[in-house]
């Protein structure tokens, strides 16, 4: 029962003319094409201008990415949790989805699938706590706009973090396989 008070307390007691205008863009640049974007234009940007480092990120970011999008499609496709409009009565619903299955939430994911990388690969402990904290607000956005549940939103986020965590954790592994493939290209 918790999950639908909290629903509802963000998506109907928050409800304000400020969050109405900015939660779906931000909804929107939590999106898995245009985090897709990001990372592609970033990796552009990292050959363009020879930052080897940069690109290795962006590269890995992109990977965390497609890995938890990937599991994102399997748990959607396996669960099917209905939108909570479809759920619940008197959804304030400010966004529409074409898919009809919430869970996990692929925006959070997509999300966290990069940022929470980009929060354990750099030092900086303030930039990657805004990071964190701009991930949440997708979070949030997802909610407030009337197209997740609490738990969708927390799914995504573990399986964007474990995707992050696993991408990580193997980063050495994950660039010496790219290079010999991207070797084998250039030959």
């Amino acid at each position: 029962m918790i999950n639908v008070d909290l629903f509802y307390f963000i998506n109907h007691t928050l409800q304000n003319p400020l969050f109405d205008v900015i939660m779906p863009y931000i909804t929107y640049l939590g999106g898995f094409e245009f985090v897709l974007l990001f990372c592609l234009v970033a990796i552009l940007l990292c050959i363009v201008f020879k930052k080897k480092d940069a690109k290795r990120i962006a590269l890995l970011c992109l990977l965390s990415l497609v890995i938890a999008a990937g599991i994102g499609f399997l748990l959607k496709h396996t669960f099917t949790q209905p939108r909570p409009y479809l759920l619940v009565d008197g959804v304030r619903v400010l966004v529409m989805e074409g898919d009809p299955n919430a869970f996990p939430s692929g925006h959070t994911l997509s999300t966290f699938a990069v940022v929470g990388f980009l929060a354990l690969k750099i030092k900086n402990k303030l930039w990657a706590a805004l990071l964190i904290i701009w991930g949440l607000l997708v979070g949030f956005s997802r909610i407030y706009v009337g197209v997740h549940m609490p738990i969708d939103v927390l799914a995504g986020i573990i399986v964007g973090m474990l995707s992050a965590y696993f991408v990580y954790r193997f980063e050495d592994k994950i660039i010496k396989i790219y290079y010999d493939v991207v070797g084998v290209f250039k030959r």
